[in-house]
């Protein structure tokens, strides 16, 4: 019989009624992971629920939660340790697109309000599970940045600026939680086409400049990047709680993470795959 990676393990995944929370969720329970999904879409999570059970012999429980709402959360996680005993992994994966335009013509609310969601849902996750994996000695916390946290995406500001805070979120929260044995790390899961593609394709065409327009033009012909690629690596960092990636952004389409590992001594002891400020030297250029 084949070893299940995760057996008794106990998951979080936020967003984990659809998308690539879903995916993350199948490819867990297949490995023998209890699970506790968390959405604002209570259907959904049911459905999600009902389907996993159906196909993978592991317990999973939902909660309707907004992550943006710190006392949500917090109902959330006592839930869990209620039902299951104890967390090992938590996947912070659920985020919303945010206001999309030139910054001076979108929402200032609706800005703010997707900075709530996007790096507070992140952290009061994050902060809620803490003190039940310091008891255990252990934990494993995967966050999801994506590329408008790595380079410039204009006219998604809001995503953006969240998408690069969670990155320096993650090497903080490591630092911080290293000596629990506590391990984070974030994934970049490439473009891939899940419901976030299709309300993007409803914008104004004017409002997202010309690259981006054509950008999800392609997406939408290529049929995107696979949405198992995001999974298979989140099981990757889970199921071996990899100190070489703690801290460090890694992208799920473009980097060769199993190679990674064969290498780790350098990869711990650089700052390879973390977010960092070019200076001239590094471009060989003096000033």
């Amino acid at each position: 019989m084949r070893k299940m990676l995760l057996k008794n393990k106990v998951a979080i995944i936020t967003g984990g009624s659809r998308g690539i929370g879903r995916a993350i969720a199948e490819k867990f329970a297949r490995e023998g992971c209890n699970l506790m999904l968390a959405s604002r879409t209570k259907l959904e999570l049911e459905k999600t629920a009902e389907s996993i059970k159906k196909q993978f012999s592991v317990n999973v429980s939902i909660c309707q939660t907004d992550i943006g709402n710190e006392n949500e959360v917090m109902s959330m996680v006592r839930q869990t340790i209620a039902e299951f005993g104890n967390i090992d992994i938590l996947v912070n994966n659920a985020a919303i697109i945010g206001p999309i335009g030139e910054i001076s013509q979108i929402n200032g609310k609706d800005f703010l309000n997707t900075l709530k969601n996007n790096i507070g849902g992140t952290v009061f996750c994050t902060k809620a599970v803490i003190p039940h994996m310091k008891r255990l000695n252990r934990g494993c916390i995967i966050n999801f940045s994506g590329g408008g946290g790595l380079y410039p995406l204009p006219y998604y500001d809001a995503y953006s600026a969240s998408k690069a805070a969670i990155v320096r979120l993650t090497e903080n929260f490591a630092l911080e939680l290293e000596k629990y044995n506590i391990n984070l790390t974030a994934i970049s899961p490439g473009a891939v086409n899940t419901k976030m593609f299709d309300e993007q394709l409803m914008a104004d065409k004017n409002s997202i400049g010309e690259k981006n327009w054509q950008d999800l033009q392609n997406r939408l012909s290529t049929g995107g990047d696979s949405i198992e690629k995001a999974p298979e690596l989140a099981l990757f960092i889970a199921s071996k709680n990899r100190k070489e990636l703690n801290g460090r952004v890694i992208s799920a389409i473009w980097d060769n993470w199993e190679k990674i590992s064969l290498q780790k001594d350098i990869v711990i002891d650089t700052d390879i795959f973390q977010m960092r400020r070019i200076v001239p030297k590094d471009r060989d250029v003096k000033l």
